[in-house]
């Protein structure tokens, strides 16, 4: 676990690079409660989330063999939601992108955040 990184990782290398080239404002790790990954325009958090880690299609999907790490999925997801609909409360909108898709359909992505922050 602590090789893991929770800070520059690659989906969200590609997120800056989308949110740079569309020039849309935007704050790295915005020190704010949730931890988003991204504060773009002024009241869209972005959450760029590892398909393993934040249990992407997990009902679906052959559970780990250990109880930890179900444990911690299943903890990561419940923690996800909560996180997610206190920082709508407060009057964010909140946008979360899958791995595969901003590996795979970066322009959908893209897309999804100008609609949001226009």
């Amino acid at each position: 676990m602590s090789r893991i990184r929770c800070r520059d990782t690659g989906i969200e290398r590609i997120m800056e690079g989308l949110l740079e080239s569309h020039g849309i404002p935007f704050v790295r790790q915005p020190r704010m409660s949730g931890r988003p990954d991204f504060l773009a325009g002024e009241r869209t958090l972005i959450f760029c989330d590892g398909d393993f880690w934040h249990g992407y299609d997990y009902e679906n999907r052959k559970k780990p063999p250990s109880q930890f790490w179900r444990d911690k999925i299943e903890g990561n997801m419940r923690r996800d939601k909560r996180t997610r609909s206190s920082l709508r409360r407060a009057g964010y909108s909140v946008l979360s992108f899958w791995e595969h898709d901003l590996e795979k359909r970066p322009g959908v992505c893209i897309r999804r955040v100008l609609r949001f922050i226009r």
